[in-house]
């Protein structure tokens, strides 16, 4: 009888595991979408608002807001009040873009909430220990980091929402949030923790089986707008989940697999940086051909999106030409605006790594990370990032891809001439083209005296 009940209990579990396993693989790409996407105000842990910042009474709200901050004295107890505030002000912005399209309150809402994330960083500034020194530091960082991407999130499905007008607005938002974001955790949390904790609570954070995909759109947002001191951090934590994304879409059936190109196609946030990511992936994934693949065709149809928004933020861009699926397969597609934001080419650049011969002291497939932050060798070549230059035995001559040089020596520079001054001809001494770094520049050698020919 004993033996009939552990094993009656033992199937009862893995008819469970087995459910459950099911349930997962069954999620339809809506259901994805709107786990990653939408945030709630019980997610953020506030309230449904009732009074929004369109009403003529909303400033009773803040002021009573202002009151109880005033009386909370211990540093941590008022981080975590104005963090709340900021949560709710989040959602209230969120409500404001669903109930009218008037550019104006949604601009209001949104400078609402823009001041209560600076009041946030402010206060944060008065917190004497790190999180590795005091228990409540921790777990208010560790609220903050699962609570700072949910605002993210929300500012992303804002884009989607607003007139265009407002569009730049909340743009610079995310941005000042952003770099917020990580000032507050370089105060709060010594170097070291800072991978480990981010890791840890983005883990936390909601979501479907694709959430990987989501959160490096955040964090690479959070890597361009960071403190120097925390980029290298930003970019470890890349690409463990690079990693993590890239495993789970490795263990998919096909099927699974397009699936995760509609999720791609239907989930809101920054297209351009999707675009990389999909890169990044492509790159992760090249040994596994249909995979490989697949991402190209989704990048594809991301690139369709990238162009409907360009037009619809800027109407005065020209239009331009996608790249196919077959474009690029061996190398990266990099996206090149002009100053007004509009794209005007796909490059494709192949990067100079790709030659590098594996050495077998280095064939550590985690010797360098593959994500795409290039450097300009001193050979001329474009490498991935740093740790591939060094890899190659190379000098990095500055950060970004190499520029096409105008020269390789002054020779190639042509030499200006002067036009006519009191004869007929004449030319001009003591200035000359020289090669600087790929580019002509003119230069005085000596003092421009006119020579008259005879």
């Amino acid at each position: 009888m004993k033996y009939f009940l552990i094993a009656a209990v033992l199937l009862g579990i893995g008819i469970g595991a087995f459910a459950l396993a099911q349930e997962s693989s069954t999620t339809t790409v809506d259901e994805a979408v709107n786990l990653d996407e939408n945030v709630q105000a019980s997610d953020l842990g506030v309230g449904e608002p009732t009074l929004l910042p369109d009403s003529p009474f909303y400033f009773l709200k803040n002021w009573a807001r202002e009151i109880q901050s005033t009386f909370t004295f211990n540093p941590v107890k008022k981080a975590e009040l104005r963090l709340k505030f900021a949560n709710e002000k989040a959602i209230e912005m969120e409500k404001v873009a669903q109930k009218t399209q008037d550019p104006e309150i949604i601009k209001k809402a949104i400078e609402n909430y823009q001041q209560e994330v600076t009041k946030v960083e402010k206060v944060t500034q008065k917190i004497k220990e790190k999180a590795g020194e005091s228990e409540p530091v921790a777990k208010f960082l560790d609220k903050f980091i699962q609570q700072q991407t949910l605002q993210q999130k929300v500012l992303q499905n804002l884009q989607e929402q607003v007139p265009a007008e407002v569009y730049q607005k909340i743009e610079q938002t995310r941005k000042e949030h952003l770099e917020k974001f990580g000032a507050v955790m370089v105060k709060l949390e010594d170097k070291e923790g800072i991978q480990e904790r981010l890791e840890n609570n983005l883990q936390e954070v909601k979501g479907s089986e694709f959430k990987e995909f989501k959160n490096l759109e955040i964090l690479k947002g959070l890597e361009l707008n960071a403190p120097l001191e925390l980029k290298e951090t930003l970019q470890n934590v890349q690409q463990n989940s690079l990693i993590r994304l890239k495993d789970k879409l490795e263990s998919l059936p096909t099927e699974s697999q397009e699936r995760f190109s509609d999720y791609i196609e239907k989930i809101g946030g920054n297209k351009e940086k999707q675009v990389e990511i999909i890169e990044n992936l492509k790159e992760a994934v090249k040994e596994i051909p249909a995979l490989k693949q697949n991402l190209l065709q989704t990048r594809e149809k991301i690139l369709e999106k990238v162009e409907e928004k360009i037009q619809n933020i800027q109407s005065a861009c020209p239009s331009f030409q996608k790249p196919t699926a077959d474009f690029c397969p061996q190398g990266r597609t990099v996206i090149k605006k002009d100053e007004k934001g509009c794209i005007v080419e796909f490059k494709c650049v192949v990067p100079a790594e790709i030659e590098i011969p594996k050495k077998p002291e280095t064939s550590n497939t985690g010797a360098c990370i593959t994500l795409w932050n290039p450097v300009c060798g001193a050979n001329g070549k474009t490498y991935s990032n740093a740790c591939f230059a060094k890899l190659a035995g190379v000098e990095v001559a500055y950060s970004d891809e190499c520029k096409e040089k105008q020269c390789q020596a002054d020779a190639d520079c042509p030499q200006l001439k002067c036009g006519p001054v009191g004869t007929v001809t004449a030319k001009c001494t003591g200035i000359k083209n020289v090669c600087v770094e790929g580019e002509c520049k003119t230069i005085l050698v000596t003092p421009l005296v006119p020579q008259t020919n005879q």
